[in-house]
């Protein structure tokens, strides 16, 4: 059986992101995941730390802090 499926996403509500090289990347990680994790300060700025339609925009080490934070990860234990 040969089953035809677009491949593109449409959203019914609008983005208002000005960098447009860096659009495919918020547009994919809306579609698949939770987290969007970036270290790409300049281009993001506006949305680090912040939620967008459910998707969280955090640097690495923010991700890492509120998990460990919120008990889903182990501080390093001591040696």
């Amino acid at each position: 059986m040969l089953v035809m499926e677009g491949d593109e996403l449409a959203f019914d509500w609008p983005i208002l992101f000005e960098a447009s090289k860096d659009k495919p990347v918020l547009f994919t990680a809306l579609a698949c995941t939770d987290v969007l994790l970036t270290l790409d300060r300049r281009d993001f700025r506006e949305l680090l730390g912040k939620t967008i339609y459910d998707l969280r925009v955090l640097t690495p080490g923010e991700f890492l802090r509120t998990e460990r934070e919120a008990g889903r990860l182990l501080s390093r234990p001591d040696w």
